[in-house]
């Protein structure tokens, strides 16, 4: 089985030396190779994991600890790439670009694979930049499609395994110093070198977990001075921690008490204090974040292939569009309207283990006039043609009882964390029916 993964590097090493190691031509190579040798034909990604139990000598492992992938393995090592395949159980990569180039091929499972630009407007530091994070597009790869990885801000995407489990062949070089930084994105206006390791920064940011985990009276007092005396980037770091800890709270959360957010308010106050408008960019991305771990912790709780998928593109896919064209591409058979109003449905008689939210939705009483407003929406109507269908449909005669009954269920719709996104958002990013 190990024959095949040497076969395989050697040919991709004999090709770039012929062009003389160069690196911009090293993506086509591994590409070409990989559709050539095609991995998912011809290998099983469990015989690798029997090799890896009967071996007693393993390539050089590129990645010992496992922070890609569940777990990563590399098959083949050489002085300028190296092959790896990457497990998943539960796999979604955040938004980031590359520092090396290479190419991938889905051997086993699929992904929705997003791929963004960034406008930079405003650059902070060498580490960290403002601008706008763009989606340009949503794909569903399955097995056997391979992309090339082209280092830096050419390629900035993202990947959500749907199957569990999936697998990844990668043929990837070390390292692209003009690539440098290798930034992460954080929707909609925040990039970042996560790699960057300044230990000041890292223990201020660790001490506002402790002064807020032990309720320290003069919690705020501390962090307010930090935030009024420090750069925009610790800035950022300090007011995302605080907002995990004073608005993750479960016990206020149970009572409905909205202290820890009040709290939350005035720490940005002292943040604008040292930053001024900078500081406004801020609520929006923690919004951002939140939305995506709680589909993230929604999904976890589906049990059918078919709902993680719905879950994975209302994280991933960028608006109703692009939805209903993964639908489609996947379930090529089905209306992608009528199947993504019985996920709807289905959903709305969910309920996740351990919440108190009426179900998945969040939608408290949904029913068939929910059910109506979300088909006209995912149909393309606006806010008005909704309301003038749900008239006829419903046959209001006082335009008061009209008004009453449509508002409350658009806005229960507009409110939901899964449904929002689908239902109000352009293709440009903006809200097209409030």
């Amino acid at each position: 089985m190990m024959k095949f993964y040497q076969d395989l590097g050697s040919l991709v090493e004999a090709r770039w030396q012929d062009v003389n190691y160069e690196e911009e031509a090293f993506p086509a190579i591994a590409a070409r190779a990989l559709a050539e040798t095609d991995p998912n034909r011809q290998q099983d990604p469990w015989e690798i994991i029997r090799w890896l139990y009967t071996t007693q000598e393993l390539p050089k492992q590129r990645d010992v600890d496992g922070h890609f992938g569940n777990p990563p393995i590399t098959l083949y090592c050489s002085d300028r790439f190296h092959i790896d395949i990457y497990y998943w159980l539960d796999g979604t990569t955040g938004i980031h670009q590359h520092a090396f180039s290479g190419a991938f091929q889905v051997f086993l499972g699929s992904s929705v694979h997003s791929q963004f630009s960034f406008e930079e407007e405003r650059r902070i530091s060498s580490h960290f930049s403002i601008g706008q994070v763009c989606v340009n597009s949503a794909e569903l790869l399955m097995e056997g499609d391979i992309r090339m990885i082209v280092p830096g801000r050419k390629f900035i995407h993202s990947l959500f395994h749907l199957d569990r489990p999936s697998a990844t062949i990668t043929i990837k070089t070390y390292l692209t110093p003009t690539a440098l930084p290798q930034y992460e994105y954080l929707k909609p206006y925040i990039a970042r070198d996560a790699f960057f390791r300044d230990e000041s920064r890292i223990k201020k940011v660790q001490t506002v977990s402790l002064l807020l985990g032990m309720n320290h009276p003069e919690a705020d007092s501390f962090i307010g001075d930090l935030l009024s005396s420090s750069d925009f980037e610790t800035a950022f770091l300090t007011l995302r921690q605080a907002h995990e800890c004073l608005t993750d709270n479960a016990m206020q959360n149970f009572f409905q008490l909205d202290t820890g957010r009040q709290r939350f308010e005035r720490l940005l106050e002292r943040a604008r204090s040292n930053h001024g408008d900078l500081v406004d960019l801020i609520p929006p991305v923690l919004r951002e974040n939140n939305r995506q771990q709680d589909i993230k912790r929604r999904r976890t709780y589906m049990t059918t292939n078919e709902h993680r998928f719905f879950l994975a593109l209302l994280l991933n896919a960028p608006h109703r569009m692009s939805v209903i064209e993964l639908v489609k591409r996947r379930f090529e058979d089905r209306d992608p309207v009528d199947t993504i109003a019985d996920w709807v449905m289905e959903l709305s008689s969910t309920k996740l283990l351990g919440s108190r939210e009426p179900n998945v939705l969040g939608v408290p009483d949904f029913d068939e006039e929910h059910l109506f407003v979300v088909r006209r929406l995912l149909e393309g109507l606006s806010r008005e043609q909704s309301k003038e269908a749900f008239r006829k449909e419903y046959c209001f005669d006082q335009e008061g009882d009209l008004e009453s009954e449509f508002e409350s269920v658009f806005n229960s719709l507009q409110s939901s964390t899964l449904l929002s996104s689908l239902l109000f958002e352009s293709p440009n990013g903006k809200h097209n029916a409030r």
